[in-house]
């Protein structure tokens, strides 16, 4: 039997464990067996408390069961991100706001519907999200995008979620032993090597070496395998993406106060933004923020400013005394991810200003990437190569749809939104794109890599929702009753919605009531492998307009 050493626990260890459990482990006729060591003494950092809806592919695959899942992490459903002040200051626009949903915008047949948009031909003049889609509005109404008795992971539109990522590493734990994932709780004091540089075991403090076949490095930032003993490059994209710091806080949820969001919401600020998460118990808030631009006393003051004013006044001073997590991290990545027999996931391999909830849709792409390579490495291939290249492209293409956000903007109140906007930040794929859409808008055609996670409509809801109705000259056609009828759907589709689905919170009460008697955090179901639950991110139709 061949083994697999995963290096730390935390959501990119037991995530990248139970996924090759569940596809090498049980697969195979047996022929891989997995470990993962972790040191009592090393905390995890457990953030990234919103996802992208490829976790619940990945959920399914394991054989989670959804609503176990969720109880276990205190999630709540996410239909988007509702960006703020992200296009003009408060001082400019106090109402300046768009949505990035998960759904994919409707067609008119064989043609995307930004033309006749363009064109004013949409009857109730919408915004381009509103447009097209229906899930901004679900947002808004605080819909759930589902009911209970759906099937796990399936719903009529796409969805994501929020939860505690240090719950989640907890029950990806717990199901990490049920599936046979041996646990060894030590540290490693050192590595040892073969004469042509394989890694072949881990000394261990209690004396004993834990020997294996394929190293999986989930140490984060420490990077043990990775870095210190291989030393391979970490490529900075700092002078890219600015923000380098994090203060986060949390605020536990208090009765006839704002009801729980199924959205993140981004509000923009002076030299970085805020993320607010509304999760089963509690919110989740942080301001990132370039270290470049701003000290960590102004963060503090900027991020209680903002929650003082997002409570009722009784709660101001008992929100002052909540404790302000300080965090800091590097923005770029490992072009070489996947050196020997040593593999980097996780923040070992890399971090991106998670301002579109990239770091655990990360880890998923690494592990579904393993689960398909690693056999093939038994087999005597080398799948080293093509691995580094689809996970250095996965890394691109987040920093670049990051950085879009910020050169669209229109913002000058700050150093840092004017060295954004500066186009000696972008990158040379952005510079690129930019000049191409100058005269027109993101096209189906304009995204030539397949492994990317934002597709030609990720970036039409930024640029639309930023930009406005640019005066762009379209072409007329034969198909304008056509897309009319397409516009007057979406309206029904909303309709039809709202008749179908329960609020939010209800949905997530009865969540909570169907917990089985005796039943203790996340469990492993046999589930068949839900065919429906389609790994691409924005390829789910939208069933209510269809």
């Amino acid at each position: 039997m061949k083994h697999i050493v995963v290096v730390g626990g935390g959501t990119a260890g037991w995530l990248t464990a139970n996924y090759l459990s569940a596809k090498l482990g049980d697969s195979a006729g047996g022929a891989f067996r997995i470990s993962l060591v972790e040191s009592k003494d090393i905390p995890t950092i457990g953030v990234g408390e919103a996802t992208t809806p490829s976790l619940r592919a990945t959920m399914a695959d394991i054989g989670a069961d959804e609503y176990d899942f969720m109880r276990a992490c205190n999630a709540t459903f996410k239909h988007g991100i509702l960006f703020v002040n992200w296009t003009r200051a408060p001082a400019d626009d106090p109402e300046d706001a768009y949505f990035h949903p998960f759904e994919r915008p409707l067609r008119a047949g064989t043609d995307g519907m930004e033309a006749y948009w363009l064109r004013g031909l949409d009857p109730s003049g919408r915004k381009f999200e509103d447009a097209v889609g229906i899930q901004h509005n679900l947002a808004r109404l605080h819909l759930a995008p589902k009911n209970p008795d759906d099937r796990p992971y399936e719903a009529p539109i796409p969805y994501a979620y929020h939860l505690d990522a240090g719950l989640l590493a907890d029950a990806l734990k717990r199901l990490g032993k049920q599936r046979e994932v041996k646990h060894v709780v030590d540290t490693i004091t050192g590595v040892d090597a073969d004469a042509t540089g394989l890694i072949k075991g881990l000394q261990l403090a209690g004396g004993e070496t834990l020997a294996g076949d394929i190293f999986i490095d989930c140490s984060g930032f420490a990077s043990i395998l990775i870095e210190k003993h291989y030393g391979r490059e970490f490529k900075d994209c700092n002078g890219i993406l600015f923000c380098d710091a994090a203060a986060a806080c949390q605020i536990p949820n208090a009765g006839g106060e704002a009801r729980i969001a199924p959205f993140t919401r981004s509000t923009a600020k002076e030299n970085g933004w805020i993320w607010d998460i509304g999760l089963s118990n509690r919110r989740g808030t942080g301001y990132v923020y370039s270290t470049r631009h701003a000290g960590q006393e102004e963060a503090h003051k900027v991020l209680r400013e903002y929650i003082r004013a997002s409570v009722e006044p009784a709660r101001a001073a008992e929100v002052d005394a909540l404790p302000i997590r300080d965090l800091k991290f590097r923005v770029g990545y490992r072009p070489e991810q996947w050196h020997r027999n040593c593999v980097a996931a996780g923040l070992s391999s890399g971090f991106i200003e998670p301002l579109e909830s990239t770091g655990i849709h990360l880890v998923e792409q690494s592990a579904w990437a393993l689960a398909s390579m690693i056999p093939r490495f038994f087999n005597g291939l080398e799948p080293q190569k093509q691995f580094n290249l689809i996970m250095s492209s996965h890394y691109e293409m987040a920093m670049n749809f990051v950085k879009y956000h910020y050169l669209l903007s229109q913002r000058a109140d700050s150093d840092f939104w004017k060295e954004n906007r500066d186009p000696a930040s972008w990158t040379p794929w952005l510079r690129e794109k930019v000049e191409q859409w100058r005269g027109s808008y993101p096209d189906i055609y304009d995204l030539e890599r397949l492994h990317t996670i934002f597709d030609h409509a990720s970036y039409q809801y930024v640029y639309f929702g930023m930009e406005g109705r640019p005066k762009i000259s379209t072409i007329g056609g034969k198909r304008d009753k056509f897309a009319v009828a397409v516009f007057n759907r979406v309206s029904g589709g909303l309709e039809n919605a709202k008749k179908r689905l329960p609020g939010h919170e209800a949905f997530l009460a009865a969540i909570h009531e169907r917990r089985r008697e005796g039943a203790a955090g996340i469990e492993v179901q046999q589930v068949e492998r839900l065919a429906k639950v389609n790994t691409s991110i924005r390829n789910i139709p939208n069933n209510y307009t269809a």
